[in-house]
């Protein structure tokens, strides 16, 4: 963050001064875990399901932070008090996350040279993030989100991180509700948006496509005519997605910037031809999965319009690897065992899109799909769970496990409809890591894939390290579809 005085950020804010120097500097950066604070920083006290910031204010200033931003006075703690906002919430709607946008907003009126580019979509959004951040280094000093930080109080502490020698602004958006994307853009106001795709993703929560529509286009719905739209032309709601911005197309073919020749290797990489403006370069992905075609090409859209030469975004994209765990992440045990660990997050299209990836890698050898629940698919739940049950019949995948009763249905649909591989369901993790070691041998391909709360990234673990330990995981901010 660019170094601010107390008086500055409380302005922006509209926070009271107690307990502080209004000529005090914040040298460090925006902070909301105490335990990650260091000298300088600003600790933000957010009220969660969990712990409550403000009970770690004290230790905060201990630490070395010169202020905090607080809903409520603490004695003796150098305190921002901020009011606006539901002062019981454990909401996004609480003060000091609204103080942290705000600070947010400001921060980038003081950047007005500084290029920023957001991007949404059902599936696909956050490895679209990472060729992002590496296509903006092609420009300069890029900053970009760590996972998924895609929320109201996630955004903001990536905006935060931004100083003056920034040249390149990613942000990841996702939504639980309709006008979340349209405030985290009220916050960024991006110069540039990215709508990968609309999916059935979180349809319960949403209701259906359309409502999931009418909150994805938010990103697009808030630029002006001098700002630019990347759209998905092959999605099927492309006709219904309407902007003021200029627009520029990505697809496999009738698009502005499109992939010809697309070839899998044996590794369930892509290489493509990306062409642009009648001009081709070939690009060779090291990220594994077909649907990564139009993640790059939505990427590679965005640079190219921005005017970076074709040959320099197809080698950027060649060079890229997979930066955010446990998505698509290939890792090969001493026993030789080949896992797809997809284990972050799961809906019917990337479910999908991970079963042909199985596939593909798996040639000649024995293949396991071992999956568990698709979460907040609503009524949609048991037709999308059949569905993939119906891709693993059709792949001839050699093993299914399904753990967990919501993915039961995928176990039903096999057993009901002569599935010829082996079948098994079991009720928990422990006892899928228990199968799993029973049945699985050197050489064999598994793919762990279920929804981010059903924890399988702990099964894939078991496995790469021969079953000697279970691991287990830290949560990401991460939000919606």
């Amino acid at each position: 963050m660019i170094p601010m005085t107390i008086e500055e950020i409380a302005k922006s804010i509209s926070a009271q001064i107690k307990n502080l120097d209004s000529n005090v500097k914040v040298t460090g950066k925006v902070v909301i875990d105490s335990r990650k604070v260091s000298k300088g920083d600003l600790f933000v006290a957010i009220n969660g399901e969990n712990v409550n910031g403000h009970d770690f204010c004290e230790a905060a200033i201990k630490q070395g932070a010169v202020a905090v931003i607080a809903a409520k006075e603490i004695t003796g703690v150098p305190t921002l008090l901020v009011s606006n906002g539901n002062l019981d919430s454990k909401d996004v709607d609480q003060p000091t996350v609204i103080a942290l946008g705000k600070l947010a907003t400001y921060l980038l009126t003081k950047l007005p040279d500084l290029w920023k580019v957001a991007v949404t979509g059902s599936s696909g959004k956050t490895t679209t993030k990472d060729l992002l951040a590496d296509l903006g280094k092609l420009i300069g000093p890029t900053v970009a989100p760590t996972g998924s930080f895609n929320n109201e109080i996630g955004l903001p502490q990536t905006v935060l991180e931004c100083d003056e020698n920034t040249r390149v602004l990613v942000l990841e958006m996702g939504a639980r509700r309709a006008g979340n994307i349209r405030h985290l853009c009220e916050i960024a106001k991006p110069d540039t948006s990215i709508l990968l795709n609309i999916g059935t993703a979180h349809a319960g929560i949403f209701t259906s496509v359309e409502k999931i529509l009418e909150t994805k286009i938010e990103i697009i719905q808030c630029l002006t005519s001098v700002d630019v739209a990347i759209l998905n032309h092959e999605d099927v709601t492309f006709p219904k997605q309407k902007t003021s911005a200029q627009v520029v197309t990505f697809g496999l073919s009738g698009s502005d910037v499109s992939a010809k020749n697309v070839i899998l290797n044996e590794q369930a990489q892509a290489q493509y031809d990306l062409e642009y403006l009648g001009k081709t370069s070939q690009v060779k992905l090291k990220i594994v999965g077909a649907h990564q075609v139009s993640n790059s090409l939505a990427a590679a859209a965005a640079f190219l319009k921005k005017g970076i030469d074709i040959e320099l975004v197809a080698q950027t994209l060649s060079n890229s690897i997979a930066k955010s765990k446990w998505r698509m992440q290939i890792e090969v045990s001493k026993k030789n065992v080949t896992v797809i660990n997809d284990a972050y997050n799961a809906n019917p299209e990337s479910m999908k899109s991970a079963i042909r990836t199985l596939k593909q890698i798996g040639v000649g050898k024995n293949t396991y799909a071992i999956l568990g629940e698709m979460l907040e698919l609503g009524e949609l739940s048991l037709l999308k769970h059949q569905d993939v049950a119906e891709l693993i019949q059709k792949l001839e995948i050699q093993n299914t496990i399904i753990i967990g009763s919501g993915a039961k249905s995928i176990y039903d649909f096999l057993s009901n409809n002569g599935y010829k591989g082996k079948l098994h369901f079991v009720e928990n993790v422990e006892k899928g890591i228990a199968k799993a070691k029973e049945m699985i041998q050197p050489s064999d391909v598994v793919l762990v894939k279920a929804s981010r709360s059903i924890g399988l990234e702990r099964v894939a673990n078991a496995i790469v390290s021969d079953f000697s330990e279970n691991l287990t995981n830290t949560n990401n901010q991460e939000v919606g579809p």
